[in-house]
C-alpha cells in the first residue's frame, strides 16, 4: 500500500489543471423570476459599469450602480450582477462584497453562493470557499458544476470522503464531464482505490473526446497513477499514455518527466535522460527532474553531470525552503523513488 503523502504531488497536477468554471457563467439574477428579467435600460447600465471596471474606475462604476438602484432596479439583483462583473474581471474581494450584499437581500441564490465560493478561493480562504460551494449545492441539487465544484473544493481541503458523494452526483447528472470524473479519479486514488481511480481517468480520457487539452490531461493523472507500481505492465502502460499526452501538446513539462520516469524504470536509460532534461528545460524550478537525472547518470557512470543534478536540487530546495514551500519539494522527492 503506497503511503498517503505519495499523492500530494498528484492532487497538486489535477488541481492545477482542472477547469474551475471561473470565467463565464449564464447566472440568472435572483430578482428575475419576480422582477421578469433585467431591462434594456438596466443592461445599458451594466455596459457602462463594466467599461468603467476596465478602467479602474470602481468608484463610479458603484456610485453609477447606486443611482440604478435608486430608480428602479431590484437590489438583490443589481449587487448580484455588479459582484459578477468584479468576478470577470478578476476583483475577487470587491466581487465578494456585492455577492454578500445580495445573498442578505436573496439567500436562495445558488449563482451567487458558488461564485462567492469561488472568489473566496481566490482569496485563499477555503473554509469560506468550501461553505458557499456547499450551499450551492444544496440549493440546486439538479446542477452537476454546483456538485462538481463542492467536490472539487473538498478534494482540494483533503476531506476525501467528504468529496465522493458530490463527485459521484456530478458525474451522475453528467457522465460527460471529464473534469468531474477526472476529480472522482483523483479522489478514489486518494482514499486507496487505485483500480477505481484508473477505471475513471480511462473514463474522463474517452469523455474527452476531441478536446486534445482534456484528453492529455486525463492522460498526465493515468500515467502518474500507472508509474507508481513496480509492474512492467503497468510501467508500460504508463509510458504509452504519457507520450500520448506530448503527442498531444501543449509542450508539457509533467509529459516528458512522466515519460522519462517511465523509461527509466523500464531500464531505458539513454532516452529517460532526454525526456527528463525536456522536462527541466520547461519547469526549471522543479526538483523532479533533476532527482531522476542524478539518478540515471549514475547509473551510466557520468558522475559529474550526477553531481550537478544534485547540487540543483539543492539549490531548488533552499529557494522553496525560502518561499516557505520546502514541504512540496520533500513530497516530490519521495514520489521520484517509487
Amino acid at each position: 500500500m503506497l503511503k498517503r503523502r505519495s499523492w500530494t504531488l498528484a492532487v497538486i497536477v489535477l488541481l492545477a489543471n482542472l477547469p474551475l468554471q471561473t470565467g463565464t457563467f449564464q447566472a440568472q439574477t435572483p430578482d428575475s423570476a419576480t422582477a421578469g428579467g433585467s431591462s434594456a435600460a438596466d443592461d445599458e447600465v451594466f455596459r457602462s459599469i463594466d467599461l468603467l471596471i476596465r478602467s479602474r474606475r470602481f468608484h463610479d462604476a458603484e456610485r453609477l450602480l447606486e443611482d440604478r438602484l435608486s430608480a428602479s432596479l431590484p437590489p438583490a439583483s443589481g449587487y448580484f450582477r455588479m459582484g459578477k462583473l468584479y468576478f470577470d474581471h478578476q476583483e475577487w474581494s470587491r466581487s465578494v462584497l456585492f455577492f454578500q450584499r445580495s445573498l442578505r437581500l436573496a439567500s436562495q441564490n445558488d449563482q451567487a453562493h458558488l461564485l462567492l465560493g469561488l472568489a473566496w478561493r481566490q482569496l485563499k480562504r477555503p473554509d469560506d470557499a468550501e461553505s458557499e460551494l456547499l450551499a450551492a449545492a444544496s440549493l440546486n441539487p439538479g446542477s452537476d458544476l454546483n456538485a462538481y465544484l463542492a467536490g472539487h473544493q473538498l478534494l482540494l481541503d483533503e476531506k476525501y470522503e467528504a468529496a465522493l458523494g458530490y463527485l459521484y452526483k456530478a458525474v451522475a447528472l453528467n457522465p460527460h464531464d471529464a473534469a468531474a470524473l477526472r476529480a472522482l479519479g483523483m479522489d478514489q486514488a486518494r482514499l486507496g482505490n487505485y483500480g477505481l481511480a484508473e477505471v475513471y481517468y480511462k473514463r474522463a480520457i474517452e469523455a474527452a473526446g476531441q478536446n486534445a487539452s482534456e484528453v492529455s490531461a486525463a492522460c498526465i493523472d493515468l500515467a502518474f497513477l500507472l508509474l507508481l507500481s513496480h509492474d512492467r505492465a503497468k510501467l508500460t502502460e504508463g509510458l504509452k499514455y504519457a507520450e500520448q499526452a506530448l503527442r498531444l501538446g501543449p509542450p508539457s513539462a509533467d509529459a516528458h518527466y512522466l515519460t522519462g520516469k517511465a523509461l527509466l524504470k523500464l531500464g531505458r536509460t539513454r532516452e529517460a535522460v532526454d525526456e527528463l532534461l525536456q522536462a527541466e528545460k520547461l519547469n526549471p524550478e522543479d526538483g523532479k527532474p533533476h532527482f531522476l537525472l542524478a539518478q540515471a547518470f549514475d547509473r551510466l557512470g557520468e558522475e559529474q553531470k550526477a553531481n550537478g543534478e544534485r547540487q540543483a536540487l539543492v539549490r531548488i530546495r533552499q529557494r522553496s525552503s525560502g518561499a516557505g514551500i520546502a514541504k512540496g519539494d520533500a513530497l516530490r522527492c519521495h514520489q521520484t523513488c517509487n
